[in-house]
C-alpha cells in the first residue's frame, strides 16, 4: 500500500506518533501501535497510583491512627522545645559580681537571672554555700560604698537562720550597678511592672533605671 492508496482510504500521513491505532495501521506499522498501546496502558496505570481510594475501610482506620500519632508527637516535641527555651531563657544572667581577692581570700558572689539571685559564699578550696532568692522574695537590697570598695546587703522575707545576707569587698562600681539592677528588679515586681520579655540588653537598662538612687 502506497501514501496514494492511504489518502484514498483517509489513512493519516505524518510522523509516527500521528497514527492512530487501527488494523491497517497496525498491518502497516504494527510496532508503531504496539508502542502507543505499552505507553497508554503505563499512563493509565499512572493515574490508577496517583489516586487516593481506598475502600478498605481497615486500611483508613490504619492512616488514621497514623496521623493522630504522628500529631501528638509533633506536639509533644514543640512543648519540649518551648519548655527547654524558658528554662534556657530564666538562667540568662543579667548581673553578677565578685569579691576581691585577697580582700576575700575565698572570694564571695552574688549572681542575678530572670528569676532569682544566687549567693555563693566560699570557705574554702571546692568549698561553698549557696543561697538562692526568688525576685518575688526579696524585701529590701541596700548598698554600702568607699572610695573602691562596696558591700551588698539582701533581706529576705524567707523564714530561715538568716534572714539578709551582706557580701563585702566588691568593687565599688560592681556593687552600685549590682544593687541597682536587683532594687529595679524588686520595685518592678511589687508594682507588676512586667519586663520578663525584655531582651536582655533592654530588660538590663530598665531595671537599672528604675533602681537608680535619686543621689547616684
Amino acid at each position: 500500500m502506497d501514501d496514494k492508496d492511504m489518502v484514498s482510504q483517509n489513512l493519516p500521513i505524518g510522523r509516527p506518533s500521528d497514527f492512530f491505532y487501527s488494523p491497517y495501521v497496525s498491518s502497516y506499522r504494527p510496532d508503531q501501535v504496539i508502542g502507543k498501546t505499552a505507553l497508554n496502558s503505563i499512563i493509565n496505570f499512572s493515574h490508577l497510583l496517583n489516586k487516593e481510594t481506598f475502600t478498605n475501610p481497615v486500611e483508613q482506620l490504619i492512616l488514621y491512627n497514623q496521623s493522630a500519632i504522628k500529631d501528638v508527637e509533633e506536639k509533644k516535641n514543640d512543648a519540649l522545645k518551648k519548655l527547654h527555651k524558658i528554662v534556657s531563657k530564666s538562667n540568662e544572667v543579667l548581673a553578677t559580681a565578685t569579691a576581691v581577692f585577697p580582700f576575700d581570700f575565698f572570694p564571695d558572689s552574688v549572681t542575678l537571672d530572670r528569676t532569682k539571685v544566687t549567693i555563693t559564699k566560699r570557705s574554702f578550696f571546692w568549698s561553698a554555700e549557696v543561697i538562692s532568692i526568688r525576685i518575688e522574695d526579696i524585701l529590701n537590697i541596700s548598698s554600702g560604698v568607699g572610695p573602691f570598695f562596696g558591700s551588698i546587703t539582701i533581706a529576705s522575707r524567707v523564714m530561715s537562720s538568716e534572714d539578709h545576707f551582706t557580701i563585702d569587698y566588691f568593687w565599688r562600681k560592681d556593687a552600685i550597678r549590682l544593687k541597682h539592677i536587683i532594687q529595679g528588679y524588686v520595685i518592678a515586681h511589687h508594682n507588676d511592672i512586667k519586663v520578663s520579655h525584655l531582651p536582655k540588653k533592654e530588660m538590663i537598662a530598665t531595671l537599672s533605671e528604675l533602681g537608680h538612687d535619686s543621689n547616684g
